[in-house]
């Protein structure tokens, strides 16, 4: 796969694509103090973290420490031009799954906008990359991460209704949680 993702999709901002094998790696967007080099909104691994902070960041277990894929999608792959307007943040895959994630950090007030907009980012990511990629033999996943104080989502019919619809136009699987596990 990262052979077919490197052929459609060069890198244009440094590194786009990484393999870890750490038991425990969190995903996060540009912190200045933490990379300075780094470009704003571009997704980056963080391999250690203080876990007693409560606003995590995007969290993948491996409790085999086989090797995942990162791959920074939004000002990783794609810079900000036209052709590319809405893209999903990043996305983490082994040799059986491909997961497209994208991150907010709404407010109480802003969930259900932020929701929706990432849902259409993923949307528009996976018809870009399927447009491109043949992914036969791979199980593709969608994840909302929705980093808040609170713990969201809540399960109810409505969010279990657009899952479905996401299913049946994608044949993708979509998920609102702040953690994967390979």
């Amino acid at each position: 796969m990262k052979d077919k993702i490197n052929a459609v999709f060069p890198c244009f901002t440094g590194i786009c694509m990484e393999i870890y094998t750490n038991y425990t790696f969190w995903v996060d967007e540009y912190l200045e103090d933490i990379n300075p080099q780094q470009l704003r909104g571009k997704s980056y691994v963080i391999t250690t973290i203080d876990e007693s902070i409560e606003d995590q960041p995007f969290k993948i277990f491996n409790p085999s420490q086989k090797e995942i894929n990162f791959l920074a999608i939004d000002k990783g792959l794609f810079l900000d031009i036209p052709e590319h307007p809405t893209r999903c943040d990043f996305a983490v895959f082994d040799d059986i799954r491909f997961c497209f994630v994208e991150t907010k950090e709404p407010s109480p007030r802003q969930k259900s906008d932020e929701r929706k907009k990432a849902i259409t980012q993923l949307k528009l990511t996976i018809q870009l990359f399927k447009e491109k990629i043949d992914f036969e033999g791979f199980h593709i996943e969608a994840q909302v991460s929705l980093r808040a104080k609170k713990v969201f989502p809540r399960r109810n019919s409505r969010r279990q209704n657009e899952a479905k619809e996401f299913e049946d136009e994608l044949n993708v699987t979509l998920f609102e949680n702040n953690t994967i596990e390979f």
